[in-house]
């Protein structure tokens, strides 16, 4: 099948089979028909339930064989192991698009695991698109296939909107019906994905959305199953111009407790899933009223195409308009007030605005004449970006002072002018409805108002690799060494492969003494070199700052003496001298393997000091050198390597070109992890220096 072919399944049904149904009043299983027949669902609906001669009034049939005509879209209303045997049924009679309500798969473990793998098994053998299992169903509310289990459909208000809603919890769809119909809000459709056995997020999104009716996506997540298909989705949807937007929980830690680096313990617990979806241009929120608005208010992204990439609020109330304007401010959001011009043109015609970070117009009273004034001017001069509105008590008692104006002034605009959104300081839901029904954006709380215009004004993301090959030395370097933890001297050979600098060294054998003679002057670093060690400062094993040959002896006697008492395990394979370098401040650059969204590079500020400021960027790998310095960038302790009170420039173009480096290991399955720590950066021009690295290889294939 096309993918206009299985769109028209999913969201546009002609002929709907409801497997299971029930005739009982108020039962899950006798909801969909019930809503569709409430609701005015104009195709036809067959249940089927081989104990009943009819469901609600329609004559059933005992089996998916015995209809009529083909049908588009099953539901399965039955437990796990007959609606597995009434799946293969639907494959031979023919059905290509099926929703499936059971539990009891995979998200239980044990039997239902094999039970899922069977499910898969089916639906591969007959070709079809099983939507679930555990799914409550799917809604396209302007066709009214209000085809869920889901209670809050009961509702007789169904509004309907651009963004399709992809949602991983079952009962999050009917939150979101309820939240967005009190703000006189609705979406395009609603999709229970379920445990995602056959069709997720990703492979639904990549269906819908090409169809003109969608403008955007809004995702409830709570966890990323097939990464790669969501970052097909989200490329094609940023394509297409259409925002996404994804509210996050469950938040896995499951990494953390695994890994042997530093960065591997620092990018669990959701990070890694987070830097996922913000590198692919999805718009991540904190707060699920956010998930809800912010559908609404991103239809306004493209009137700021052209406009300057600011923000200007214009307030009834000070506090509140404060408020608010801290809030977008935390954010790091470009703010403006009110231009010269536009404050000139103003003042020709009576009305005088004090000059300020707000454009308060309390003192110049809330009257209708003045508001529209203010508004109006401010969206048709080419120096306005975004304009936010704040109102206060008015907008719960006099909407026809400060809120009318607003709505008159945007609807009056000439094509270009400045987008403008609102919020209202008290509770006031006659005119949030008021603003969002004419095309003002609007929002219940300062927190979910500064979250959507964040998004507004951020740029577009688009990750785009170059040159990720790794080279064939490094390639043949993996693949001859054991699984485990390379030693000290062999992860420096392969970083070396990459383009990497270590100190001039020398090694010194587990059994033997340093030579009289070292072809380099010190000062000296002594370290020990052990698979079975992978923090070697922690037991003793780093010794730096060491003046001579003498210095060294006396250091390899005491390290000896830690190595036995601290890790009396470990087999010490030898002993490395190296030159003690200097330079400008310390880096470190990270590679793990995070066991939901895959490889991830990580880079911040180095040293010992590394998880207690976790002072971090990362990034799904491998990543281009445009990325890594976007990632540098957002690294407060390099403020110091930046020229930090006219200190001398670090080079950090050479730890970008390091991070590029690092990052392509992730194109070989055996580099499991992958750190230097610390990166040694010099000034500007002298490119930077690995001091310590470690590497995890798994098994050979």
């Amino acid at each position: 099948m096309s993918n206009q072919d299985i769109k028209n399944k999913i969201l546009y049904p002609n002929v709907v089979a409801l497997i299971g149904a029930s005739g009982t009043k108020g039962r899950l299983t006798a909801r969909p028909q019930a809503f569709m027949n409430d609701h005015g669902f104009e195709g036809r609906v067959y249940p089927v339930n081989p104990r009943r001669d009819e469901v609600q009034g329609v004559k059933a049939y005992p089996s998916i064989s015995d209809i009529p005509e083909p049908v588009d879209h099953a539901y399965i209303l039955l437990d796990a192991e007959p609606a597995l045997a009434v799946l293969q049924d639907c494959g031979k009679a023919g059905v290509k698009v099926v929703s499936m309500l059971a539990d009891g798969f995979a998200e239980s473990g044990g039997d239902g695991i094999e039970r899922q793998e069977r499910l898969e098994k089916i639906a591969a053998e007959y070709g079809i698109i099983v939507i679930g299992p555990n799914s409550t169903g799917v809604v396209e509310t302007t066709r009214k296939f209000v085809c869920t289990s889901n209670a809050a459909f009961a509702s007789s208000k169904l509004p309907t909107g651009k963004f399709a809603v992809l949602s991983q919890s079952g009962s999050m769809i009917g939150a979101m019906l309820s939240r967005g119909a009190a703000l006189g809000l609705g979406f395009k459709s609603y999709i229970s994905v379920g445990n995602e056995a056959c069709m997720g997020v990703g492979e639904l999104g990549q269906v819908l959305v090409d169809d003109p009716e969608i403008e955007g996506f809004t995702l409830f997540l709570e966890t990323l199953r097939r990464p790669s298909e969501i970052a097909k989705f989200a490329r094609m949807a940023q394509k297409a111009g259409k925002p996404v937007i994804a509210y996050l929980v469950g938040r896995s830690g499951a990494g953390q407790s695994l890994a042997a680096s530093h960065t591997g313990a620092m990018v669990g617990g959701g990070r890694a899933i987070e830097a996922f979806l913000d590198s692919h241009g999805i718009h991540r929120v904190e707060n699920f009223e956010a998930l809800v608005e912010m559908s609404n208010a991103l239809r306004v992204k493209k009137q700021l195409s052209h406009r300057p990439k600011k923000v200007t609020v214009v307030t009834t109330t000070g506090g509140g308009g404060g408020m608010v304007y801290d809030l977008i401010g935390l954010r790091g959001v470009p703010m403006a007030t009110m231009s010269d011009t536009s404050r000139a043109k103003l003042a020709e015609g009576g009305l005088n605005i004090k000059k300020g970070p707000l454009v308060d117009v309390t003192l110049a009273g809330t009257k209708y004449d003045t508001m529209k004034a203010v508004i109006s001017t401010l969206i048709n001069d080419p120096e306005s970006g975004l304009i936010v509105t704040v109102i206060g008590s008015s907008s719960q008692f006099n909407p026809e002072l400060a809120v009318n104006p607003i709505v008159d002034a945007v609807k009056e605009a000439p094509e270009g002018a400045a987008p403008v959104v609102a919020m209202a300081i008290p509770h006031a839901p006659e005119s949030l409805n008021l603003f969002n029904a004419n095309g003002v954006p609007a929002f219940r709380t300062g927190e979910s108002a500064a979250e959507a215009i964040d998004a507004l004004l951020a740029s577009d993301v688009l990750m785009q690799n170059e040159n990720t090959e790794l080279s064939k030395d490094a390639i043949d370097r993996i693949s001859n060494t054991q699984a485990g933890a390379m030693t000290e001297v062999e992860a420096s050979n392969l970083f070396a492969d990459l383009a990497l600098t270590s100190p001039t060294s020398y090694v010194v054998g587990a059994d033997n003494d340093i030579p009289a003679n070292i072809e380099f002057e010190g000062p000296y670093v002594l370290k020990v070199v052990s698979r079975d060690v992978q923090h070697k400062s922690e037991i003793g094993g780093v010794k730096v700052g060491l003046a001579d040959v003498g210095e060294l002896q006396n250091a390899l006697v005491e390290m000896r003496a830690n190595v036995a008492e601290r890790a009396p395990s470990a087999t010490v394979d030898a002993y490395l001298v190296q030159k003690m370098e200097k330079g400008l401040g310390e880096a470190i650059i990270g590679l793990n393997r995070d066991p939901v969204v895959g490889p991830m590079i990580t880079v911040g500020l180095g040293g010992v000091m590394t998880e207690i400021y976790k002072d971090i960027s990362l990034r799904p790998a491998p990543v281009n050198h445009e990325i890594a310095l976007e990632m540098l960038d957002e690294v407060k302790g390099f403020a110091l390597l930046r020229g930090f009170r006219n200190g001398p420039l670090g080079d950090l173009e050479a730890l970008a070109a390091a991070v590029v480096n690092v990052s392509k290991l992730a194109m070989h399955e055996r580099v499991l992890e992958a750190e230097i720590n610390p990166v040694l950066v010099r000034e500007k021009g002298e490119g930077v220096i690995l001091l310590d690295g470690l590497v995890m290889l798994g098994e050979k294939a």
